[in-house]
């Protein structure tokens, strides 16, 4: 299982990495320069077994893309996770939202909301021997002091994107399995029912963008969701 989900990221990187963009900005992909940090995360978190896979949208400028893990909030990589991979240099570094590998000091909220609500489920051992966590789309996307979501860019783009992200993510649930998917936001949740997943459990995404999601982690109702969730898959 492992093996093919890591030749599955490679070859997800490499199809995206050959695109031609209509996007203006800067395209950072943490499944390259990062890869140490995103191979020792699917080495950690990838096991038989797990019924829950989570889903997310694509890096966060201040998470995967400075640390190459999804929702890579740095203290929680660090700390929850015990991973501290090299960084390489990126092909381009975008000057306002600048990568730092693993010195970066910028914190992701929805990545210490996500990984908090993990700690709290217990350690990442016991998290992982239940559930999985993925990105749709490995690339993050840079336009100034705006980090861009898939859904924003150029139509061209986002067809592209979704043809080759829809197919890894059908081939990655033909490998996991799962008795249950979360949708980390509506876009993942679009995402996964095009896959043919009939029964998908919505989450807020854990963004600070909204109150009423930071109401759902921050309360506690996330963790008690996914608890139940695991009773029931």
């Amino acid at each position: 299982m492992l093996s093919e989900v890591i030749l599955l990221s490679k070859s997800l990187s490499s199809s995206l990495e050959a695109l031609e963009w209509e996007f203006p900005g800067t395209i950072c992909n943490p499944l390259s320069y990062a890869w140490d940090n995103f191979e020792s995360f699917l080495r950690l978190s990838v096991k038989e077994g797990q019924r829950v896979l989570f889903l997310g949208m694509n890096p966060g400028p201040y998470g995967m893309m400075q640390t190459g893990v999804p929702f890579g909030e740095i203290d929680a990589v660090r700390n929850y996770l015990g991973i501290s991979g090299n960084i390489g240099e990126p092909s381009v570094n975008p000057p306002e939202k600048k990568i730092e590998g693993m010195n970066t000091r910028h914190h992701e909220i929805s990545g210490r909301k996500f990984w908090g609500m993990a700690a709290s489920y217990g350690t990442a051992d016991a998290f992982f021997s239940v559930a999985s966590v993925f990105s749709f789309c490995p690339l993050a996307f840079i336009d100034g002091r705006r980090n861009i979501t898939p859904d924003e860019l150029p139509c061209t783009d986002r067809r592209n994107i979704d043809r080759i992200c829809q197919i890894a993510l059908s081939e990655l649930l033909d490998i996991m399995k799962p008795k249950k998917c979360i949708a980390l936001g509506h876009y993942a949740e679009k995402r996964l029912l095009k896959a043919g997943v009939s029964d998908v459990l919505y989450f807020p995404h854990p963004s600070p963008r909204s109150p009423l999601s930071m109401t759902f982690w921050d309360s506690g109702e996330a963790l008690e969701t996914f608890r139940r969730v695991l009773d029931e898959a």
